[in-house]
């Protein structure tokens, strides 16, 4: 776990997903609405993997083409592959009023979480975030079945990506010390 700040933040999808767009717009990165899908689903798994806590409530689904987050499929569909150019927007009903939701500044592990994906992610392209989670062994993998949309267990989410997160500290590790070695 990052740190041992309270806990009772809640988030949906499109909290996560605004932190995504506003990031692509101030670094000038299109997102489309694939793209969008799997660094939500990535974040989801990285906020599991390292702090033991469920990014967003929603269930993250199998189709076709990797892990659905369904509200932001909806919300974004008609984009295409094109650039989304719009923030996501949620309805309050006790106000009547749209909103745009944002990840809270004092939510300091989302935010590491969040721009540490982006920072990892953000030159990917949408296909190839894709092809990411259409490796062997991976949750979608697990879970997809043509014609259907199943939920992508949780637990199965959070052994992929501590998997995936030590393989990277592993590698980073051994490139520091060959860096060392060579050196000397």
């Amino acid at each position: 776990m990052l740190n041992d700040e309270p806990k009772d933040f809640n988030y949906s999808a499109s909290h996560v997903a605004n932190f995504f767009l506003q990031k692509g717009h101030e670094e000038n990165i299109g997102i489309s609405q694939l793209k969008l899908l799997k660094l939500i689903y990535i974040a989801y798994g990285w906020m599991l993997a390292t702090c033991n806590r469920e990014l967003f409530a929603e269930k993250i689904e199998a189709w076709r083409h990797g892990p659905v987050v369904t509200s932001i499929y909806n919300e974004f569909k008609h984009n295409g592959k094109k650039p989304i150019a719009e923030m996501a927007t949620e309805f309050d009903l006790e106000d009547g009023n749209f909103s745009t939701p944002q990840i809270n500044v004092a939510d300091h592990d989302a935010r590491k979480i969040l721009l540490l994906v982006w920072d990892i992610h953000k030159h990917f392209s949408a296909w190839d975030l894709r092809n990411k989670t259409h490796e062997q062994d991976t949750p979608w993998t697990q879970t997809y079945r043509p014609g259907s949309r199943e939920i992508i267990n949780s637990d199965s989410i959070k052994a992929h990506f501590r998997g995936k997160i030590i393989q990277y500290l592993k590698a980073i590790s051994n490139e520091q010390a060959n860096a060392e070695q060579a050196a000397a």
